[in-house]
């Protein structure tokens, strides 16, 4: 099983879930900027059919994205401030995807009619509030209270690139063991 988890979790100092946050975060921006500009008259045929498709994957890579940060926010020690500050991100994320899940059926008859639904793009803006509180708190996690990061300056670069995560010595985290993968 720990194995599995190092895999669903990423390695020590290549966590999975931050790259997964930019691909959602990414397509939503995308999405939304679409339907703004669809608004705005530009190309609102095109805007309406990519909002739609850039909405969609977000929401597919959202499951892989809230199950890696789940299982990051379940190695932060209870009754901690990181903690309390990971679940706040949690919910006002959740909150952001349902938002996002309610724009996609709202522009989804734009797309089959070639048009941006008010609706939609009411709720995306509103969504994309929520994404952007959400990603700055979850950017706390990490810049504030060094949630799977390392803190190893002295690492050569070539280990430090290493796509399968640099070497420790120390387990990863959720395996019992002492890990340099926790805060500090």
């Amino acid at each position: 099983m720990g194995a599995l988890l190092r895999l669903i979790k990423g390695a020590p100092g290549k966590p999975l879930h931050p790259p997964l946050t930019d691909v959602s975060i990414g397509a939503y921006t995308a999405g939304v900027a679409m339907l703004v500009a669809g608004a705005a008259g530009l190309q609102e045929e095109q805007m309406a059919h990519g909002a739609l498709i850039a909405i969609s994957v977000g929401l597919i890579v959202a499951l892989p994205t809230a199950i890696t940060g789940l299982l990051d926010w379940l190695d932060i020690p209870k009754d901690t401030p990181a903690r309390t500050n990971a679940t706040i991100h949690l919910f006002v994320m959740l909150a952001a995807t349902v938002l996002f899940a309610f724009t996609w059926l709202a522009q989804r008859p734009g797309y089959n009619d070639d048009e941006i639904r008010t609706l939609a793009l009411v709720l995306g803006l509103i969504a994309e509030a929520f994404l952007a509180v959400g990603g700055n708190i979850g950017g706390a996690n990490v810049f504030v209270y060094g949630i799977r990061v390392l803190k190893r300056p002295d690492t050569p670069v070539k280990k430090a690139l290493n796509p399968l995560g640099a070497e420790t010595e120390a387990a990863p985290i959720g395996t019992g063991e002492r890990s340099t993968d926790q805060p500090t």
